[in-house]
Formats: C-alpha cells, structure tokens, sequence
C-alpha cells in the first residue's frame, strides 16, 4: 500500500526518461535505463526499531513535564512556571527528531519514485528530480568490485565500489554507488562487467 501510494506522486516514465537523456554528454550512448520499485525499499524501516522507542519515551516525557498544569490546583505557582514550561520546551525537540526518524522511510520511498538510473558506454548515472533535478555518476574506469543482490523476479540491487576515504575517526570507509529495487538488475551487472572487460 505504501509502495502504490508513493508511486502515485511520481513523474510519468517518459518524463524521467526525458530527464535521463537530457543528462547525456554529446556522444554518449544509453544501454540500459530503470527505475527503483519504492515498495521493495522494506530495509529503510529499520530506522523504526530505534525511531518508535525514541519516540514513546519523548512523548512520555513530554506528558509527565505537563503535570504541574494538569495538576495546577495542587501544584505551587514557583514550580508550575518554572519546571511547568522548562521541561516541556526541553522535551520538544527530542519529539521532533523522533517525528523525523519516522518519516525517514516515506521520504526515502517518495524519492526513489522520481528517481531513474542508467548506465551509458562511459558511465553509470542516478537521476532525481525531486523538487530540483539532481544527478549523481561514476565513470565506467572508476569502478571497482560490484556485488548484486537479486529477487527470483528480477527485481534487485548492485553496489559498486567507487573508493576508499578515511572518516573523523580515522577508521576506513568503502564509498560504494548503490542502484537500489530496479528491474533486470542481472541484466545491468552482465553490462557492466563486459564495459569493464573491455577497459581492463
């Protein structure tokens, strides 16, 4: 049901299709095009399982920082206006983050139904026009290794790895250029890894 809904709010295909071509460079040959099923997109709502506990307890807290007005006869004036508003003004933002996490998911699923992706002779783009168009790409040279998690359908996902870069840790961290729930994503992997037979 969330999946439908979302892909109600989409462009139409050729819409995004158009968007597509008009990201190709002069020259620029389109292999394969495809766009992200929101529905399949199931594993971003595992924010949940700390959203909805965050959530609760900020809510709580916010009921129980509420009690001097709830109880105003039987409450002194002193406390009533001074923790009867500090503490529920401290308690809003955590109920605002908590609100945030759970929206995370639809705004996630939202996107990828105004997202395509696409893979040319030189590279592998994602394109979004949500709002504003935004486009992101990899040069077919610039990629490593790729792993390809696929449904019996077809329907999968390929991450490709693009890098390495050093986090305010210091710890190592692997840059990979994801192609989330699109179709015949066997078909886009078996392109890519003969693009890159070629250039090896």
């Amino acid at each position: 049901m969330i999946g439908s809904m979302t892909t109600l709010m989409s462009p139409p295909a050729p819409e995004l299709e158009a968007i597509l071509q008009r990201e190709l460079l002069p020259g620029e040959r389109l292999l394969w095009s495809g766009r992200p099923d929101p529905s399949r997109l199931r594993a971003i709502f595992a924010i949940w399982f700390f959203a909805v506990p965050w959530t609760a307890f900020a809510l709580f807290w916010e009921a129980m920082a509420l009690l001097p007005w709830m109880a105003s006869s039987h409450t002194p004036l002193g406390i009533q206006w001074s923790f009867g508003i500090v503490f529920p003004l401290f308690g809003l933002p955590f109920i605002g983050i908590g609100l945030a996490m759970l929206w995370m998911p639809f705004k996630a699923q939202r996107k990828a139904a105004q997202t395509i992706y696409g893979l040319t002779d030189r590279r592998l783009l994602r394109v979004t026009a949500c709002g504003k168009r935004e486009s992101a790409s990899v040069m077919l040279d610039q990629m490593g290794p790729i792993d390809v998690t696929a449904d019996a359908d077809g329907y999968g996902t390929l991450r490709v790895q693009t890098g390495t870069r050093v986090d305010s840790d210091g710890d190592k961290v692997t840059e990979r250029f994801e192609v989330a729930a699109v179709p015949e994503v066997n078909r886009l992997e078996g392109l890519l890894l003969e693009k890159q037979a070629r250039i090896a």
